[in-house]
């Protein structure tokens, strides 16, 4: 084998591995709601969000969300990557990049940790991953939708030693694609009115439904307790 392909393999074999890591050998969830969900399942807890992802630095490599892992209290606590899928609105210009999301998470009543946002970035022979941290616990209530707030999330150049946006290695591909580069921007915003309308437009669903504004605790770079999701030094 050629020896560059070799190690081009065993690059493409570490950003496999960490895509495994980064959600935590997680199970796969889709969103629970779209336009032909008819009821809520009273059985389990929604929760409700909104989601913005922009981008200002390295603009031709747009990180492109994937997936909410959320994972379930304790130290045996199952891990969930909740499919993000089209975004509802995007724009990929230079000048203005974002995508945006529609959340809704069901899961059975207890409580949880929002873990953070899986993203990539790929080209030509480069694929590129971050972590958009959140680190919020919620609690869920069968049969009770709750709002949880909008994230509105900015990836930056990084300064100094603030937290990357992705694991240094692959060395060249997250370089490239700016998430060893970069940071993230994190803020929870609380825009109930906006989002639930939002939302109930999209999802007959709730049309109907009495929705309880609980928004989640402010995001953080790091979890309360010891290292739960990726990091990069």
């Amino acid at each position: 084998m050629h020896e560059g392909f070799k190690i081009r393999t065993l690059a493409l074999i570490a950003v496999a591995a960490l895509a495994v890591f980064g959600s935590g050998c997680a199970t796969s969830k889709s969103m629970a709601l779209s336009k032909e969900t008819a009821a809520i399942d009273a059985k389990e807890g929604l929760a409700l969000a909104t989601l913005r992802i922009g981008n200002v630095y390295k603009t031709n490599w747009q990180p492109l969300a994937k997936s909410l892992v959320v994972k379930s209290s304790g130290e045996q606590g199952e891990t969930f990557a909740f499919a993000l899928g089209v975004p509802y609105k995007a724009n990929p210009a230079e000048t203005d990049q974002f995508e945006e999301f529609l959340v809704s998470v069901a899961l059975p009543a207890g409580r949880y940790d929002l873990s953070h946002v899986h993203t990539m970035a790929t080209g030509f022979m480069v694929v590129g991953q971050g972590f958009v941290p959140i680190h919020s616990s919620i609690t869920l209530a069968a049969g009770k939708p709750i709002y949880l707030g909008r994230l509105e999330v900015v990836r930056r150049e990084r300064v100094g030693e603030e937290p990357r946006a992705g694991l240094v290695i692959p060395l060249i591909d997250q370089s490239v694609a700016g998430f060893s580069g970069g940071t993230w921007d994190v803020k929870l915003v609380d825009r109930y009115d906006e989002d639930l309308a939002l939302l109930r437009s999209q999802y007959p669903a709730l049309k109907n439904a009495t929705v309880e504004k609980q928004l989640m605790p402010a995001p953080r770079a790091e979890p309360e307790a010891a290292a739960e999701a990726p990091k990069a030094k």
